[in-house]
């Protein structure tokens, strides 16, 4: 009857206020509704990691820094090497992390194949700059970045482990991921934090394909909520295409999951 009578009087006032507040409720249960790394758990996560021996960070798509200074300050021991694809950002980048001499800045993106790549850039938000055709209501210009792969910029650091692999791209996520196909499988990467939202309509890579990827390589997946992370087998009721953070840990590693959990 509920169901029915809620059909049929959509269109009255009362009905619509319900359904916009129930649509808050869950944009807020489900954690879709809080971007800032303090309050949505990115901080509970680098904190609860810290004593675990996380010493080598990887940022890929940094932006000005803002996460990765708070990496550095959650994680004290840890090296941060950022990655920023749009030019004038990773200057930006660089002069305010210059003083901070754990955090490495290069003025390039991650992909699955190095080269160049054409990017939409919005100077008003430069958080959002994308390879994508997603409708920002904010003016853009095309930028060329250069890419690299994660597998080859390992190789030149020598970096044998990374213990946390922070993903903020902008819908190229499933290219960077290609990038550390041999990482993955020498079991080289310990945690991946990815975000997962509407730009997968886009990109047709969805939170399905991101579990089928990590699982097949060893990792636990689980969303990020304020205060602990929900470790959960995949279903299609999560595929909501609300904007928000995941975190993958390799399966063995039950001191890390605990950690979080």
């Amino acid at each position: 009857m509920l169901c029915r009578y809620v059909a049929t009087h959509r269109r009255s006032w009362l009905v619509r206020l319900i359904a916009r507040k129930c649509s808050r409720f869950l944009e807020c249960y489900e954690n879709a509704a809080e971007y800032a790394f303090r309050r949505n758990g990115e901080q509970f996560v680098l904190r609860a990691l810290e004593p675990l021996g996380i010493r080598c960070v990887l940022d890929v798509g940094a932006n000005v820094g803002d996460w990765a200074m708070l990496a550095g300050e959650c994680l004290p021991c840890a090296a941060i090497h950022c990655f920023e694809i749009i030019p004038d950002t990773a200057a930006q980048l660089q002069r305010r992390t210059t003083s901070i001499s754990r955090i490495t800045v290069n003025d390039f993106g991650l992909s699955n194949q190095p080269g160049e790549v054409r990017m939409r850039f919005f100077p008003e938000v430069s958080s959002i700059a994308t390879m994508t055709e997603y409708p920002h209501e904010f003016e853009h210009v095309h930028v060329t970045g250069q890419v690299r792969t994660g597998d080859a910029y390992l190789d030149e650091q020598g970096i044998e482990r990374v213990d946390f692999l922070k993903l903020d791209v902008e819908g190229a996520e499933s290219l960077v991921l290609s990038g550390f196909e041999r990482a993955f499988r020498e079991k080289r990467i310990e945690v991946v934090q990815f975000e997962y939202g509407q730009v997968s309509i886009l990109t047709k890579y969805m939170l399905r394909d991101f579990y089928t990827f990590l699982n097949e390589r060893g990792y636990t997946v689980g969303k990020i909520y304020p205060g602990h992370v929900e470790f959960r087998e995949y279903a299609f009721a999560h595929e909501d295409f609300r904007g928000s953070n995941h975190l993958a840990i390799r399966t063995e590693r039950v001191d890390l999951i605990d950690a979080v959990s």
